[in-house]
């Protein structure tokens, strides 16, 4: 699945920095980061996506900030 544009409140809980349990695609870096990264893209510029393997499928790399993998493995081994 393609990710999707983000809505008026993803972008608005995205600027807050607000943990959360989605994902978002940079397009211009090819880098994906979960929903609280300190990075500051440009809204055009970014996907959502509900999960990280999603992101990954379609060519993004985890980024190196945030490290969206230790946080998606770390929420699967407590399910």
């Amino acid at each position: 699945m393609v990710g999707k544009t983000l809505t008026d409140v993803e972008w608005q809980v995205l600027q807050a920095r607000t943990p959360g349990t989605w994902f978002f695609a940079v397009l211009t870096t090819g880098v994906v980061c979960r929903c609280g990264c300190a990075a500051r893209p440009m809204r055009q510029n970014v996907r959502s996506y509900l999960s990280l393997p999603e992101a990954l499928a379609q060519g993004f790399r985890a980024c190196k900030r945030c490290k969206p993998k230790l946080t998606a493995s770390s929420v699967e081994s407590s399910r």
